[in-house]
């Protein structure tokens, strides 16, 4: 059963790819990008299914048990996120600007003979089991994950980026992928420079993408459900990331400094940012200049934050956007 599925999957790849692709790269000269386009299909596919699995299973699900209810007009900007980033047109911009970076890289840890660690070679064990092996990995990206997203949040230049994504009034499903463009492109940055040094395979990197992007499209949910009170803290649902862009008020003016992480709440409970059990709260922030990011479209958004983040940059008295 499993075989033939692998099969059909590779088989519409090099479908797509032979038939819309190669001609394209083959016209314009552009063949040494063979691999990082056939790869991109692959992407694009894995898009396509993660968001037919939104439409088909997460949506029906928010509209029966949503927490908040109006101002849906909100969610149509965030759509357009979702399409540009799960069908690969942001990450192909992305990758096209990190490539160099990232080979740059590459090419100096080979320099100087450095070779990253396979957990295989370190944990005999993990050859025996793939499935554990992928496990690993990806607690290992998900701990990452976790650091970058607290940066985000300490560095007022950073937060100057971020802030669009917790601008959003009503978090849906859709609001995952609601992100700026330099945002994502240091996030990717960052994540493929340590998948890089601790070993992460290609095919592991993109499964573990795939993955994480889907239960982070889910956390973003608009309803108060969670996995139970054990699964709850084995896995990030709805209820517990919620919190994390509940409006903040002056009775709790850090709440969202809480529930960081992207899958596995237990780097909040080891680093003591975990937080259980609250009532679901209205989303959002309560600066009013970062709110009126509600009111634009994904093309306004983009230029008003790249403004944001320059003015960060400034000296301070300029633009202070840190947010602790």
């Amino acid at each position: 059963m499993v075989r033939p599925a692998i099969d059909l999957w590779v088989g519409v790849q090099t479908w797509l790819f032979e038939t819309f692709v190669s001609p394209v790269l083959f016209s314009l000269s552009l063949m040494e990008w063979f691999e990082p386009a056939f790869n991109a299909v692959e992407f694009f596919m894995l898009g396509v299914v993660q968001i037919l699995v939104i439409l088909l299973v997460m949506r029906p699900l928010e509209r029966r048990w949503g927490v908040e209810r109006g101002e849906a007009r909100l969610v149509g900007v965030d759509r357009v996120y979702t399409l540009l980033n799960k069908l690969g047109v942001i990450p192909l911009l992305v990758f096209v600007l990190a490539y160099p970076i990232t080979n740059e890289i590459e090419h100096l840890v080979r320099v100087f003979g450095f070779t990253p660690p396979r957990l295989e070679r370190l944990v005999p064990g993990l050859y025996d089991s793939a499935f554990l092996s992928f496990l690993v990995y990806f607690a290992l990206y998900d701990f990452a994950a976790y650091w970058v997203h607290r940066a985000q949040h300490r560095f007022g230049w950073w937060w100057a980026l971020h802030s669009l994504h917790h601008s959003q009034r009503r978090v849906t499903v859709w609001t995952d992928d609601r992100n700026h463009l330099i945002d994502d492109l240091l996030v990717n940055l960052v994540l493929a420079v340590f998948a890089q040094f601790v070993g992460v395979q290609p095919d592991d990197f993109v499964l573990i993408l795939m993955v994480g992007r889907m239960v982070e499209s889910w956390s973003h949910a608009n309803v108060d459900m969670s996995f139970g009170r054990l699964g709850e803290r084995l896995l990030v649902g709805p209820r517990f990331h919620r919190l994390h862009h509940a409006l903040a008020d002056a009775a709790q003016p850090h709440i969202h400094d809480h529930n960081f992480a992207p899958v596995l709440p237990v780097w909040d409970m080891l680093f003591g940012t975990a937080r259980f059990g609250d009532m679901p709260r209205p989303t959002g922030v309560d600066d009013p200049r970062i709110d009126a990011d509600n009111g634009r479209g994904w093309l306004g958004q983009q230029m008003v934050v790249f403004k944001r983040f320059v003015a960060a940059l400034m000296p301070r008295g300029s633009w202070a956007t840190q947010r602790r």
